[in-house]
């Protein structure tokens, strides 16, 4: 019988960027309007998990800082916590909000954190201008559209640092058919955008297949054709924190009885992420954009 309930559990991954300049300031539109008619359950997202304290300290240190000090000088009222969790957001109001906001930092958890800053400013109505931004102009309305009143974070940094200095290394070492190969592939990229971005469809270049595979290769170095140390420990590196993230995905989905959900995240990590789920989690139906 669990089998059978498994099978039926289906993921949404939807690529985005993380910010866009201003004269596209609306191409998150068309991601928010795919992603309500999908009607997801549940919100994964490209943050970290407030248990994952070496992936805070990698690379949120500032954030988890300010948490732990905050929650040495003020005391969680856990009862009321509980009580407003259970709430619809439009039965809550800019008190609720605000408490909510203050004990998810608390708690180290920043997904929430912003999430209940978002609406302690702008409220359930939102923003009326864009703010460029991936969690404000699109993840964040999406919640509130759907009557979540918690995301899920499922990103990893446990390596972080090892990344950066193989990517540097990397690209330092590469030989100049390679990076030549890099340049080209970026150069295309931003050619191709273009028309795309002005006419308000970033968004969906940014989850063609083709746009996919291009931010894969060049985020695990497999543009590579002639590997090096550097260029294989960029690529076990990559797979790497995708597969943790895809376990954390797995194990949400394992404890709760969602159905449909949207994973958020950023465009380079789709193709790792859904390989990696397929290893993790077989039996869970993955979905893109285009398929």
């Amino acid at each position: 019988m669990l089998n059978v309930f498994a099978q039926e559990k289906e993921l949404l991954i939807i690529g985005t960027m993380h910010t866009v300049p201003s004269v596209v300031s609306h191409s998150y539109k068309p991601l928010l309007k795919y992603a309500k008619g999908y009607k997801p359950e549940a919100i994964f997202v490209e943050d970290i998990s407030p248990e994952d304290t070496l992936s805070l300290k990698n690379f949120t240190p500032r954030f988890l800082k300010l948490a732990d000090s905050v929650s040495q000088v003020n005391i969680i009222d856990e009862q009321l916590f509980q009580i407003l969790r259970a709430k619809q957001l439009s039965d809550m109001d800019s008190c609720d909000f605000s408490f909510l906001a203050n004990a998810y930092l608390q708690k180290r958890d920043r997904a929430n954190h912003t999430y209940y800053n978002y609406l302690k400013t702008y409220g359930t109505a939102g923003s009326k201008k864009p703010q460029r931004r991936e969690n404000e102009d699109l993840i964040f309305p999406l919640a509130v559209s759907m009557g979540i009143t918690e995301l899920l974070p499922v990103d990893d940094h446990q390596t972080e640092p090892e990344y950066q200095r193989a990517w540097e290394n990397a690209m330092e070492a590469g030989k100049e058919g390679d990076n030549l190969i890099l340049v080209k592939l970026i150069k295309k990229d931003n050619r191709n955008c273009i028309w795309p971005a002005m006419w308000g469809n970033l968004g969906k270049y940014t989850n063609k297949p083709e746009t996919l595979q291009r931010y894969y290769e060049i985020n695990s170095c497999r543009y590579v054709t002639d590997p090096n140390e550097y260029s294989r420990a960029v690529q076990q590196l990559w797979d790497g924190r995708n597969m943790r993230i895809a376990e954390n995905i797995a194990e949400q989905l394992k404890k709760h009885p969602y159905q449909k959900s949207v994973l958020i995240i950023g465009a380079g990590h789709v193709i790792s992420i859904k390989e990696a789920l397929a290893q993790v989690y077989p039996e869970l139906k993955v979905k893109l954009m285009y398929d």
